[in-house]
């Protein structure tokens, strides 16, 4: 009987033993703050920017305060609450790491929203992109721009009212393309995906600043703007168009939405507000060869009618104006070998078999001859103005 109570003690104890040790065990496993940083001992880097210089890569942060990252609306009495470092290297990481050296807090790339590369390290694109993606903590949300500018000029414009830097284009394009579309800014994510597939032609939106539109106490802003597009065949860099050139693309591009477009007839002219422009391309062939028609549809408002013009008018001046930027935008690029309609993509996509033998590892550029543009404009509201048949 002693024996059997003894046993009994000795399994109890065995088993609170066991349940303590696992408990034991048990925490070890658990995740705690034992890799707590502090904010004030870190300085995050907000935007990052590219070039390329005497064989060596040039990396620059731009950092904003942490308070300014979490409230993006807050006025601040600072009017450029900016610092900017610089780092070199054979490499993107080197550059980066080599400009670590200087920070006096640890540098994150946590909070990266854009990624601005000058135009001269476009070239290099394909190391960038390589560079970029093997930081652990880069962003595929992260905005990319090219500029034909200094880094340091774009990092270092002027916001309205005083706001925080993150209230500006370089971070928040779409207000801008709200109300003046030409071409988003692709995310890093797009681009990686666009920049590897076959036969895809890629634009970055090309980033500059600007003096001449905005005062403030009589000086100038330098103000930062879209002022074009540089282009690329897979990760081949291509050049540089300006809006101006490549006007035609914001017709085709599928997040269009608003554009302001004179209209003139022959005693008049109108304002009139587009925001609707869809694009679709249909291929055909003759013989060996493919024929392209380029279909557009649109749709706006009439905003303002300076003497008389009847609807007619207006809709045969909108089409021709939009069909004479498409035509002059796909001539310019073919003549810098850019397939800006993105012609052999759909060769690729819908005509494998005739991609495969008679554009793959070949420089395949369409013939000016090869494609027909086709618009459709239709006025869904003439304002007050009460558009008819005599424009009156």
């Amino acid at each position: 009987m002693k024996h059997a109570a003894a046993q009994s003690r000795r399994v109890k104890l065995w088993k609170k033993s066991a349940a303590l040790i696992s408990l034991l065990i048990s925490t070890l496993l658990l995740q705690g703050c034992w890799d707590e940083i502090n904010l004030q001992d870190v300085s995050y880097i907000s935007a990052l920017g590219i070039d390329f210089k005497d064989g060596k890569y040039e990396i620059y942060g731009q950092t904003i305060k942490f308070g300014l990252i979490a409230k993006t609306e807050s006025l601040q009495p600072d009017p450029n609450p900016v610092w900017i470092g610089r780092g070199t290297g054979d490499s993107i990481l080197l550059a980066l790491n080599n400009l670590t050296r200087s920070g006096q807090s640890i540098l994150s790339v946590d909070h990266l929203k854009t990624v601005v590369i000058q135009a001269r390290a476009l070239e290099k694109i394909d190391d960038i992109m390589d560079g970029l993606n093997r930081q652990r903590a880069s962003r595929y949300t992260s905005l990319i721009y090219g500029t034909k500018d200094t880094i340091e000029k774009i990092f270092t414009t002027d916001t309205f009212y005083d706001q925080s830097p993150l209230n500006s284009i370089m971070y928040m394009p779409q207000p801008l393309e709200g109300q003046r579309s030409f071409i988003r800014p692709s995310s890093l994510q797009v681009a990686v995906q666009t920049l590897k597939e076959p036969a895809m032609v890629t634009t970055f939106a090309a980033l500059t600043a600007n003096d001449y539109h905005w005062t403030r106490k009589k000086l100038p802003l330098q103000i930062q703007m879209i002022e074009g597009v540089f282009v690329f065949k897979e990760l081949k860099y291509l050049g540089y168009l300006s809006e101006e050139e490549a006007s035609g693309l914001r017709w085709i591009n599928p997040e269009f939405n608003h554009f302001i477009l004179k209209a003139e007839g022959e005693h008049g002219s109108a304002a009139v507000a587009i925001s609707s422009s869809k694009s679709s391309i249909q291929t055909s062939f003759k013989g060996n060869s493919p024929n392209f028609v380029l279909k557009v549809k649109m749709s706006g408002a009439v905003a303002e009618l300076l003497k008389n013009m009847n609807e007619d008018e207006i809709v045969a001046s909108i089409e021709a104006k939009v069909k004479q930027q498409l035509e002059s935008t796909y001539r310019k690029g073919l003549t810098k070998g850019m397939d800006l309609f993105r012609l052999e993509h759909n060769l690729y996509r819908y005509h494998h078999a005739f991609w495969k033998k008679e554009c793959k590892s070949k420089e395949w550029l369409p013939k000016p001859e090869q494609i027909n543009i086709v618009v459709k404009f239709n006025v869904t509201h003439s304002g007050n103005f009460g558009l008819d048949e005599d424009g009156t």
